[in-house]
């Protein structure tokens, strides 16, 4: 209220003095009150986690100076969309074993005491799987079968994390549960949320949903002891 009432003020009695004031004068002006936009605390923050945020908003800052604000903005935005679908196309996944130290499923690349179930490898993807990265997930889930230290007889997808699923993704699962049921793995599906579980039930026809994880790994295991007594 303060600073509109001020240029009020100056719009109404100031305008005359202003225009007899040296360009420079005006532009020394501007120069101050963008000067003190600029915060260095955020920059350096920017700097220590993310070096693709620091490019942008130094990619931005260039363009402001030399094309304008508003082409400046445009080209940003197209910059953080490219920037979104990039990390999309890897996003974070891990490996889940047992940790009794925290009492849950965690990822075996950050505890290397954690408890990996003999024949079962448990999967968890912490993004949506759509077209961008439909391809590289199943190659992941591939490549945790193919590193399993024991033969795998079954896979716990677990769904928590899956937020979307586009037509690209679901046809990826359907490659990878044909690919899992000629191989003679399992495929357990665990904490899919509605509407995900639907969607992964429809390309997924022969997986089996849990509420936890612990209860598709102990389910997985039921089919292993059963196995044996099946052939006998």
């Amino acid at each position: 209220m303060l600073a509109a009432g001020a240029i009020v003020l100056v719009l109404l009695f100031l305008t005359a003095p202003i225009a007899s004031l040296p360009k420079a004068v005006l532009g020394a002006v501007i120069i101050t009150a963008a000067i003190g936009l600029i915060e260095p605390a955020v920059w350096r923050e920017l700097a220590k986690t993310d070096h693709v945020e620091l490019t942008i908003a130094a990619v931005t800052t260039a363009g402001v100076i030399i094309t304008g604000v508003l082409e400046a903005i445009i080209f940003a935005v197209g910059l953080s969309l490219i920037d979104v679908v990039r990390r999309s196309a890897r996003p974070h996944d891990a490996v889940l074993g047992w940790v009794d130290s925290l009492g849950r499923w965690a990822d075996v690349a950050r505890h290397r005491d954690a408890e990996i179930t003999p024949g079962v490898v448990v999967y968890r993807l912490d993004d949506r799987l759509f077209f961008a990265n439909a391809s590289y997930v199943k190659g992941r889930v591939q490549e945790a079968l193919r590193g399993s230290p024991t033969t795998p007889t079954a896979l716990v997808l677990d769904a928590e994390g899956m937020t979307h699923i586009d037509s690209a993704g679901m046809q990826a699962l359907e490659d990878l549960a044909g690919s899992l049921d000629d191989d003679g793995i399992a495929l357990h599906v665990a904490r899919a949320k509605h509407p995900i579980a639907d969607r992964l039930n429809e390309c997924t026809p022969g997986a089996r949903f849990h509420g936890t994880v612990r209860a598709a790994v102990h389910a997985a295991m039921r089919d292993q002891s059963a196995a044996p007594a099946a052939r006998s």
